[in-house]
């Protein structure tokens, strides 16, 4: 391979680093609300996504199914109970985004109907989980991993 291919590669990938860093785009877990009772539960939750990239990210199905943000629950020893989706049918679920540069505040309810995702029981023992996002920014060219913060939930 010649010197100058080998300069046009390198800077190709420092393009890209620059324009999908590994920090460039975040999500936070704002705000969690547990609906229902504890042998029929779902969680309504509040979040930030923060694209720190040069452009718009278009997104498809970004709650409503895999690989988009799975909310999963743990157990406070950290096994996790269930992971589930948002209710394509509710809020904006079944909208495609278009995650503007800067903070993009979202609601959805997960665990009420949509990609094998309806109210699940949790065990009896169970009296508080941790939640996280947990997935990718689906269709959006972006395609790191995004993993939110944990909050814990008291549940009913």
């Amino acid at each position: 391979m010649t010197i100058m291919k080998r300069l046009w590669i390198i800077l190709g990938l420092l393009v890209a680093a620059k324009l999908f860093g590994a920090d460039a785009v975040t999500v936070k877990l704002d705000e969690v609300l547990p609906m229902g009772t504890h042998t029929n539960i779902c969680f309504g939750c509040k979040f930030t996504i923060h694209n720190g990239t040069s452009s718009s990210l278009f997104t498809t199905n970004l709650f409503i199914a895999p690989p988009g943000l799975a909310l999963k629950i743990s157990d406070v020893d950290g096994n996790e109970l269930k992971r589930v989706y948002a209710n394509p049918h509710i809020y904006s679920a079944m909208d495609n985004h278009d995650i503007a540069r800067g903070n993009s505040t979202f609601n959805e309810l997960y665990g009420v109907g949509g990609w094998h995702s309806h109210p699940f029981p949790l065990p009896e023992s169970v009296h508080i989980v941790r939640v996280r996002l947990e997935g990718t920014l689906s269709s959006s060219g972006y395609t790191n991993r995004l993993t939110s913060n944990i909050v814990e939930v008291r549940v009913p």
